[in-house]
């Protein structure tokens, strides 16, 4: 009797053996499809089918209804259609706070350039001419898709990945057994004091210079050793190896301490600190910005194969970097081990006075 394999499933588009949706394409959960043509939206349902829903509506008025209704992901509408054209729904849609932010996808049978561009000048993510493959309308939806949960993750200050691709990044790491890494948590001290005095403007200068100088620092190392995720507000996080915390947070600190004397007169440079009134309106001296850096060792303990736990200690290892005054580097060597007490070892300490 022949054993031999099956032969995949071809793609009704073309001679060639289509993959399954699931195993290349991650649509989005709920897909909203607007076309006044029957047969068209059951062509366009099973080629979404993948999708948790899958709304049909039958113009655009039904559809920009069924939008505010149904809060789709994503919206599939034709052009040409009766009572509200797909144009006319692609602008009310943008003008709305439901539909402001949703990637629409338009379908026409023009070809001409001047509807094309008034099109994308009211706001459609992408558009396919009449008559196009349906493999190729499901990836564009999922490349759309693809590229808005990414953009999404990035901090739109630094242009730096967020915390949903930080957590993915520390999940591929810990997938191999053998790989150990180093989780260097960033925070700006006294950041706040001097936010509130010097301005936002000037806040985010100065969150922007952190995020260029680890930026720099991953660039001089081969490509993916070191990862960079920027966790919200003057909060960073590194990924890297352990034999590269030293020359890491020495790159760090003297780039950013000589950057920042530049928002400081000479004078406050020179004693290291400013006066400025806190919140009970009372002159203190608040000491210039600086850098801390608590660094979680997932190779030094048990247990650390977990990101939330992760997390959690290197939100610990950073309050006790930041009790160092100036800049500072506080590695966690701390065991798992019943009969010892945890203990902590200071790595290393630049000390600035505060008087």
């Amino acid at each position: 009797m022949s054993t031999q394999p099956e032969t995949p499933a071809k793609s009704p588009d073309s001679g060639t053996p289509e993959v399954p949706d699931e195993h290349v394409l991650r649509l989005p959960d709920r897909i909203l499809i607007v076309d006044d043509d029957p047969a068209t939206r059951l062509r366009l349902r099973k080629t979404l089918k993948t999708a948790k829903h899958v709304i049909e509506a039958e113009n655009g008025k039904d559809g920009l209804e069924k939008m505010h209704k149904q809060r789709p992901d994503f919206i599939v509408t034709d052009l040409q259609m009766p009572e509200m054209n797909g144009l006319e729904l692609l602008k009310c849609a943008r003008s709305s706070p439901s539909g402001a932010a949703i990637p629409i996808m338009v379908l026409t049978a023009d070809e001409d350039p001047k509807v094309l561009l008034e099109v994308f000048n009211n706001g459609a993510d992408d558009f396919l001419v009449k008559p196009f493959k349906m493999s190729e309308l499901r990836i564009r939806v999922a490349a759309i898709h693809m590229r808005q949960q990414l953009a999404r993750d990035v901090n739109p200050l630094t242009r730096l990945p967020g915390n949903s691709a930080l957590k993915k990044a520390i999940a591929d790491r810990l997938r191999d057994p053998e790989a150990d890494m180093a989780v260097a948590y960033f925070d700006l001290d006294h950041f706040k004091e001097f936010n509130d005095t010097q301005g936002f403007d000037r806040g985010d200068h100065v969150i922007s210079l952190l995020g260029d100088l680890l930026r720099y620092y991953a660039s001089t190392r081969p490509p993916g050793e070191a990862y960079i995720g920027h966790v919200g507000g003057d909060d960073f996080v590194m990924l890297l190896d352990e034999d590269e915390i030293e020359a890491m947070a020495e790159v760090v600190h003297i780039g950013f301490e000589s950057a920042v004397e530049g928002l400081y007169t000479p004078e406050e440079v020179a004693k290291g600190y400013v006066k400025a009134k806190n919140r009970r309106g009372e002159e203190e001296n608040i000491p210039l910005l600086s850098v801390s850096i608590g660094v979680v060792l997932t190779a030094s303990r048990k247990g650390m194969r977990d990101i939330r736990r992760i997390s959690h200690v290197a939100a610990e290892v950073k309050k006790m970097a930041k009790g160092i005054p100036g800049n500072s580097l506080f590695i966690d060597r701390r065991k798992y081990a019943p009969e010892d007490k945890p203990a902590f070892e200071v790595e290393r300490s630049e000390q600035r006075s505060s008087d």
